[in-house]
């Protein structure tokens, strides 16, 4: 076929599928700079080492199903009504792909799980608030699908907070065997609201959680930022850390070096003597006590015996002349005169 103004030839669509499922099936030859060749389908198999990673964190699902056994025992408490929580799935996302997904109005609640650096939400959406707003207040709870507010009351978002105030003490105490925080709730946000503590293109660690409050179910998502718990990621794929010889030598130099500077306090005993607890008793003022040997002395450091020496005086004042380091087997640390 050409075309009737450029004269070029032009391939109608149904030539240009022929053409594609020619080169496909191998009935078309194919000429290239080494000459023709033919399609071909080689059969593919996955081989019994092949693996497929699909980060779904087998020791933080574990942990997440502990939290849901629990949380619903301090959600019963707070509504005064009966809870079941249940852990749905992990998804393993951007934060953008995130909101996409979980479309709608949301309450974020953000905390801090110190010591770790950074932040991590709490996402509630607006028919779970509601449920739980109404719950608290010994409402019924009216049609979530009927509700198209666009922003939350005070008076929900101390409700919510509330809710997860109680949420991150169970995360707390259920993570506690790897790691002990202390969270902090720094404030709330809209899902529609940009936030310092996520960006778009973050990587987050989202756990889904099913809540039902008679008969009412929605979903809430605890979000972890990967960089907020990155040094925990190993520990939830259940992988082994391994040690880094390199690394552990650096450690070590550095801590030698820090603590020839640090300050221990040092004391010493003069001499040694015996007395019966009923002489101690009948001690009074002004009473002299004899010792033995009061010029040998023993020198503590934060109470750790290290070294004797002789008692005397030097320069005008008392001090102690070492003589010799004591050995390890006396429960001192072995050090160089």
């Amino acid at each position: 076929m050409t075309d009737e103004n450029t004269n070029d030839p032009v391939l109608t669509d149904d030539e240009k599928d022929a053409l594609l499922d020619g080169m496909s099936s191998g009935e078309i030859e194919v000429h290239s700079s080494k000459g023709p060749s033919y399609a071909s389908v080689t059969d593919f198999e996955v081989g019994p080492r092949f693996r497929i990673v699909t980060n779904s964190y087998p020791r933080l699902q574990n942990l997440n199903r502990q939290f849901a056994a629990k949380i619903g025992k301090q959600i019963e408490v707070l509504l005064n009504a009966e809870c079941d929580v249940a852990f749905d799935h992990i998804d393993t996302c951007t934060y953008s792909e995130f909101g996409e997904r979980h479309q709608g109005l949301a309450l974020l609640i953000e905390f801090v799980p110190k010591p770790l650096q950074g932040s991590a939400l709490i996402s509630l959406d607006a028919a779970l608030v509601e449920t739980l707003v109404e719950t608290f207040y010994g409402g019924a709870g009216n049609d979530p699908s009927q509700q198209d507010a666009d922003f939350f009351t005070p008076g929900e978002v101390n409700v919510a907070t509330l809710f997860c105030r109680a949420a991150i003490g169970v995360i707390g105490e259920v993570w506690q065997p790897i790691a002990e925080f202390k969270h902090e709730i720094v404030t709330s946000h809209l899902s529609s609201g940009v936030m310092d503590c996520v960006d778009g293109g973050d990587t987050v660690i989202a756990a889904e959680f099913r809540l039902k409050v008679g008969d009412k179910e929605q979903v809430f998502q605890i979000i972890w930022p990967q960089n907020t718990i990155a040094s925990l990621v190993p520990v939830f794929d259940g992988q082994k850390r391994e040690r880094d010889v390199a690394e552990d030598a650096r450690w070590e130099k550095s801590i030698r070096a820090q603590v020839v500077d640090s300050n221990v306090s040092i004391s010493s005993s003069v001499g040694k003597t015996h007395m019966t607890l009923g002489a101690v008793a009948e001690l009074k003022p002004g009473d002299v006590i004899s010792i033995s040997n009061p010029q040998k002395s023993t020198l503590y450091a934060r109470h750790v015996p290290i070294l004797e020496g002789r008692f005397g005086v030097h320069d005008g004042r008392h001090a102690i002349e070492a003589t010799h380091w004591l050995e390890p087997e006396t429960g001192s640390v072995p050090a160089n005169p």
